[in-house]
């Protein structure tokens, strides 16, 4: 092999190589990227510290809205980069508790729902119900015993990834454990704090590592 031979091989190796670690861009949540600078979205937005309400870090937005309901943005950073957004709202009743569901239920499919103290696996319920009645009520009856203590989590993941992981995890911690790179989460918790009902929905990534976040940075310009 000559010298030209040689160097054509190092070049295709090493575009295949940077190709492998670098990825699209993933959408947290609307517009905003995972591995976004902070300090472009101080520049962005009129955010301010309150990490005294949530961790340490944390930099919040107010008078953003979800479905026509009034929320507080909090974004939380791993080394001065996005990693991952929180709304924070004021749920008035069942109904607005339901409608932020169904918004919700648009883009991601539900893993998982808490009452603080019994889980509702709903990846290992799928595989073992195949009465498709049976598997709605068993599910109507946990949410309306968790509404009535006001006390309710959903864990959803993004549509697009949910066929494939469920097709091969038994039960929802293997699709957390396992998760792909690009795979989005969902998390909408319901309780309640100085006598109102809040709602509080996380958007995570689970695969994003500092690596990740290192090998596919976000230019301030984007």
């Amino acid at each position: 092999m000559n010298k030209l031979s040689i160097q054509l091989v190092l070049l295709n190796l090493l575009f295949f190589s940077n190709q492998s670690i670098s990825e699209p861009p993933v959408h947290l949540y609307k517009q905003y990227l995972i591995g976004t600078p902070r300090a472009y979205l101080q520049k962005s937005h009129p955010l301010e510290d309150c990490s005294d309400k949530y961790e340490k870090g944390t930099m919040c937005m107010k008078n953003h809205s979800l479905a026509g309901e009034k929320a507080e943005i909090a974004f939380r950073f791993l080394n001065d980069k996005l990693v991952s957004i929180v709304l924070i709202m004021t749920l008035t009743d069942v109904s607005k508790i339901k409608k932020i569901f169904y918004v919700l239920k648009t883009q991601f499919d539900l893993v998982l729902i808490e009452d603080g103290y019994n889980k509702l696996d709903i990846i290992q319920i799928n595989a073992s119900t195949f009465n498709k009645h049976e598997f709605t009520k068993i599910i109507a009856d946990f949410e309306n015993e968790a509404y009535q203590k006001q006390n309710i989590k959903y864990t959803f993941i993004s549509k697009d990834e949910f066929i494939t992981q469920s097709r091969k995890s038994r039960n929802f911690s293997d699709i957390f454990k396992n998760a792909p790179m690009r795979m989005r989460a969902a998390i909408y918790s319901i309780g309640r704090k100085d006598e109102q009902v809040i709602g509080t929905i996380s958007f995570i990534v689970p695969g994003v590592t500092q690596s990740y976040l290192d090998q596919n940075p976000i230019v301030e310009d984007f």
